[in-house]
């Protein structure tokens, strides 16, 4: 059980990306749809919102790997860019990723919940 410690703070963001996905596309039909011919919208959400992590996921080692320092005060604004660039990502790929989004006015948006109810979860999984 130890061993999978490490990996709640990447699966309880999956699950919350996921679920982010999918009520966007309730709420918001026309700005965010969910699925194709292939991927139901379950299986959309769940694809689409694990790419979404990944990238955010990964984007700090890679910010490590070209040397950029970044203050505390500045990591909100690294991540709301990061889920930001991830998601437009996501949907620019919607033929695989299954998820698909009317501008980049509703990714910032949706980038910026995203962004908060994150860090409300880094608070209270303390990983």
């Amino acid at each position: 059980m130890r061993k999978l410690k490490k990996y709640y703070g990447f699966i309880s963001f999956w699950v919350l990306d996921s679920l982010l996905l999918y009520l966007a596309s309730v709420v918001y039909p026309a700005a965010y749809v969910l699925g194709t011919f292939r991927l139901s919208v379950f299986w959309a959400a769940i694809f689409a919102g694990f790419l979404w992590t990944v990238l955010v996921w990964f984007s700090e080692p890679i910010v490590a790997i070209v040397k950029l320092k970044i203050s505390d005060k500045m990591k909100t604004f690294f991540y709301l860019f990061a889920n930001f660039v991830a998601l437009w990502l996501v949907a620019r790929i919607s033929a695989y990723s299954g998820f698909g989004i009317a501008s980049f006015v509703w990714a910032f948006l949706l980038a910026l919940i995203a962004n908060f109810v994150q860090y409300l979860i880094m608070k209270v999984v303390k990983f």
